[in-house]
């Protein structure tokens, strides 16, 4: 190796440091406190260590740094891994896969200091042994990382979102490939070490992916913000209602009671539009209550394929053309909801499917069990969803049909989370629709 591509390589190294400092910083000062940043925060530091070590080491010798640099490089792989989990499967974020992640890193990353003051350790962590240790326990964390991101960016509807995972999978890749430069060495076999290079793209497209992400974030607080002025006036506008409409509805029943000696059909006609509309405003009110105040769970044990189960029958009460199929995992555990609120949001996708596919429609009802939560799903064969529409389908108020308020998924969204949970939607090829249901295992 030439001598200017080592002098090269250890200023790139004090460069990649002094940058991630920035970034750290900016996390700290610029950012809201939740685990994502959390996470970039210590991947920040994980790069700071490894790389302001290799430059000390490069300029004094190996001596003490050269063990702290692989405190740091050995911490990255699961700090990787727990970031991406959290952005694409932030219901699993805490798995025993992020738990063995950590627990490997932490074995190889602390087993480097301590060989300073044992032989036996330093002579393990001097050995190629390390290194292949390396490979083989945190390597299938980093490919299966990789897959994750790959598999979200394919599932994602949302541009913006699928943008983000894109920066956060080039930098995934250009890390494995350069670091794996760095490791192949220390194994026998001459390679042009590129990891400090690579350091460098990867916390560039990180920073750029997390300032992407924080864009968003404010927008969405800004619209947070919005919405939570619009609820208060909602809130009032309803209180202010209720009041002369439970008057109306009282006076439209002594009504009824002066009309009991009319025969006019038209007099009865006029009165029965009245309390269907008073009823009707009353529903509306009810419906606002949903998105002003948080919605009472009574939470207890429950069976989210009996609830389906429920759920189907009502449907099949009134025969509407459509053909339901179920296939339904039968080794689901219970979970802690609200059976009354989740056929609820179980009959609102039911009917949105009816009204999607007509009279020859089909229906697929799927349940699975993963490590950590129950998916639901429902596919349907319908025209699917206009993608102009994809990505507003959950809001309030927002409907494509000439009838209708547009609150029923908004509504259905809302019960989800307030049980832990997520809704997505994507459209099948070549037809169709698919709404999924994440709910946490209790």
């Amino acid at each position: 190796m030439s001598s200017f591509w080592v002098l090269f390589d250890m200023y790139m190294a004090l460069a990649v440091a002094l940058i991630n400092l920035v970034f750290a910083t900016f996390i700290l000062v610029r950012t809201p406190n939740t685990l994502i940043y959390r996470i970039y925060f210590f991947i920040c530091i994980a790069y700071i260590v490894w790389n302001f070590s290799d430059f000390m080491t490069a300029a004094a010798g190996k001596t003490a740094w050269f063990y702290l640099s692989l405190v740091g490089s050995g911490m990255l792989p699961a700090l990787m891994f727990h970031w991406i989990v959290t952005m694409v499967l932030p219901e699993k974020r805490n798995s025993i896969w992020t738990f063995f992640a950590y627990l490997f890193s932490a074995v190889l990353s602390l087993s480097a200091p301590l060989g300073l003051f044992l032989p036996g350790v330093k002579a393990f962590v001097d050995s190629p042994l390390w290194n292949i240790l390396y490979l083989v326990l945190l390597g299938p964390f980093i490919l299966g990382g990789i897959t994750l991101l790959l598999l979200a960016v394919r599932k994602t509807s949302d541009q913006g979102e699928r943008s983000r995972l894109r920066y956060l999978l080039a930098a995934v890749i250009i890390g494995v490939f350069t670091g794996l430069s760095d490791l192949v060495p220390l194994l026998g076999i001459p390679t042009l070490p590129l990891g400090h290079t690579g350091s460098l793209a990867v916390s560039t497209i990180l920073a750029m992916g997390v300032w992407k992400h924080r864009e968003a974030y404010d927008v969405l607080a800004q619209m947070r913000a919005r919405l939570e002025s619009m609820a208060e006036m909602a809130a009032a506008i309803a209180h202010e209602i209720r009041n002369p409409l439970a008057s109306i509805k009282g006076a439209s029943s002594l009504l009824s009671g002066e009309l009991e000696g009319i025969r006019d059909p038209r007099a009865w006609e006029h009165l029965t539009i009245i309390r269907e509309e008073i009823d009707r405003l009353q529903g509306i009110l009810e419906t606002f209550q949903y998105f002003t105040k948080p919605i009472p769970i009574e939470k207890e044990p429950v069976s989210i394929n009996r609830i389906l189960e429920k759920t189907v029958k009502l449907v099949e009460l009134n025969p509407v053309g459509l053909k339901i199929t179920l296939d339904f995992s039968q080794d689901l555990p219970m979970v802690q909801a609200d059976a009354s609120l989740l056929k609820q949001v179980f009959l609102n996708l039911v009917k949105n499917a009816c009204e999607a596919c007509g009279n020859d429609g089909q229906l697929l009802i799927r349940t699975e069990l993963s490590p950590s939560a129950i998916r639901i799903l429902f596919r349907d064969n319908g025209p699917g969803i206009p993608p102009e529409s994809l990505r507003r389908i959950f809001q309030p108020f927002f409907t494509t049909k000439a009838k209708g308020m547009g609150v029923g998924l908004a509504i259905s969204e809302k019960i989800v989370r307030a049980h832990g949970g997520r809704i997505e939607v994507r459209n099948l090829d070549p037809r169709g629709a698919e709404f999924s249901i994440l709910l946490p295992v209790a």
